[in-house]
Parts: structure tokens; sequence; C-alpha cells
């Protein structure tokens, strides 16, 4: 017996169409083709599927008994194959994402929500407690599948590197402070009042320092920590000002600060999405890296 999908559907397609014509229009085939699929099946079988004649083309006794359950075999195999498909498709596995902590507790949440409604089976590994250069290392060491960092572009040839979102820098102020009157702060204005910074060779410091020197003043730093959530704090405990990162302004449990944005010069730095170069993603991998583009491309983001 050497009976294919090819008979069973041209077989199914005859007696659902009541004719081979408009059954060879279906199926896109030449009548004589399709002619010969079903005769070669009732010689597989050994009976005659249908009555033909002239006019008109009827099932058999045989014909009707075999219909139903072609038609069940074509569709189990349907459903069979589409549900392996979606098996396929959906990420499994584990996924390891490195993240500084600010954006690891403000920006990423949402995003891993949306992730986990779609694929419920990954486990998800956080490395949240790295700096911009740890994350890289992670990255490049394959302890991460993915970064999510601002990063300086130099030494980076082992990773693929793709912008998600630009974030323009802004000035976080003590409510009742008095920048905090102003929708817009020139740097220049900050001169005057205690900043909460950060150490010289931190990103975010680096652009704090090269804004000011373009601005021509001198910061007075009263205070150096070595995170965001850190300085953040200190903002609401109104111990000074800090320049911070615009999504900073998600974190609501700090109700006493408020944001205004800076220019003269406006200052931003890109939040890339960072892989190895020469290692395949993971289907999770994919899947929260589209989820991750989606997210970014929300205006809300950098508001």
């Amino acid at each position: 017996m050497n009976i294919t999908l090819r008979h069973l559907r041209a077989f199914v397609a005859v007696a659902q169409m009541g004719g081979f014509s408009p059954a060879a229009n279906r199926l896109h085939l030449s009548q004589p083709a399709l002619s010969m699929l079903v005769r070669g099946l009732e010689e597989d079988l050994g009976l005659l599927l249908f009555e033909r004649t002239t006019r008109s083309v009827k099932l058999t006794d045989a014909g009707r008994d075999f219909f139903p359950l072609a038609e069940r075999l074509l569709s189990d195999l349907h459903h069979a194959v589409a549900e392996t498909r979606t098996r396929a498709e959906r990420a499994s596995g584990r996924l390891v994402i490195a993240a500084t902590p600010m954006f690891a507790s403000t920006l990423l949440p949402n995003m891993l929500k949306q992730f986990r409604t779609a694929h419920p089976d990954v486990q998800i590994v956080m490395r949240d407690d790295a700096s911009p250069a740890r994350i890289q290392r992670l990255v490049q060491d394959g302890e991460a599948d993915l970064g999510i960092t601002p990063i300086d572009r130099t030494h980076l040839e082992l990773l693929v590197i793709e912008v998600m979102m630009d974030d323009e820098l802004v000035l976080a102020c003590p409510a009742g402070h008095a920048l905090a009157r102003h929708k817009q702060i020139k740097w220049h204005e900050l001169s005057q009042f205690p900043l909460i910074g950060f150490a010289r060779d931190n990103t975010l410091q680096m652009l704090v320092n090269g804004a000011s020197d373009a601005a021509g003043i001198k910061l007075h730093m009263h205070y150096e920590v070595s995170s965001i959530a850190t300085a953040v704090a200190l903002v609401d405990a109104g111990l000074g000002i800090s320049v911070l990162p615009s999504y900073t302004r998600t974190v609501r449990r700090f109700n006493r600060i408020q944001f205004q944005r800076l220019v003269e010069p406006v200052i931003q730095r890109e939040l890339c999405l960072l892989r190895f170069r020469d290692r395949v993603m993971s289907p999770a991998a994919q899947a929260f890296a589209d989820v991750l583009r989606e997210c970014c491309r929300r205006p809300k983001l950098t508001t």
C-alpha cells in the first residue's frame, strides 16, 4: 500500500466539491493529475470510491464510509503539525538578562510581565547588580544571554549592539527646591547647588562632567554614590540635586522629587541591547528582544 497525503487530499477535495473540475481548481492541479491520484487511491484500497458518469460524480457506499475517516486523518495531521510548530516557536528554557539596577527596577518589570504572558515556560535569571562595564563582560563571557545598558563603544568587537532608545538626562531636585519652579533648567544654574553625583569613571558622571565643561561651570559634588537608586533616595531626603536618566521618573516610591529638563546643552545617551556576536540567539532571547524593541518604541518610556 502506497497511500500518500496527496491521495487523501485529492479524494477529500472531490468528495467535498462534488466533482473533479472544482476540486482540481481548489488544489491547483490539472484534472487529469487529480483523476490519476484518485484512481491510484482506489487501486491501493481495492475499492471503488466514486460512481462516475458524464454528468456527475457520487460517492459509493465504500466512499461514504471512507470519507469521514480520511477527513479526520487530514484534520488530525493538520492539528498535530500546527501544535508542533507552536511548541517549537514558543520559547522555553533559561534566559539570563544583565541590566543596570535602575533599569531593572523601573522599565524592565513591565517588559518581563509582557514577555511572561507570551512565554510562561522560560526561567528568567536577572543579573541586576551590574555596572555597564560588567554587563559587557557578562555578555562577552557567555554568562548572560542579553545585556541592557548604556555603553562605551570602545572594545566591543565581540558584541552586537542595537540601540533601543535615546535617554535624555534630567535634573532631579527635591520638591520645593528653588529649581523646581522651572520647567527646564540650564546647566550653568546647577553650579549654585550641592550635587549628588557618581565616581569619575562612571559613564553617567562622565556625561555630566562633559556637559558642565561645555557650559563652562564647576559643579559642587557634596555626595558621591555608586548607584542611581542611592542618588534618588538622597534627593528625596532633600540632601541635594542630581543629574539622572529620564526613566528614573518612573520610580513611584519617591514622591518628594521633581524632574526638570536640562538644556544648553541637552545631553542624551543610548540605551542598548547587547549580545555576543558569534553566539546564536536562543528562541527565548529572540522573543525577549522582540518585546524590548516593541516596548522601547512606545513614547511613554522616555517621558
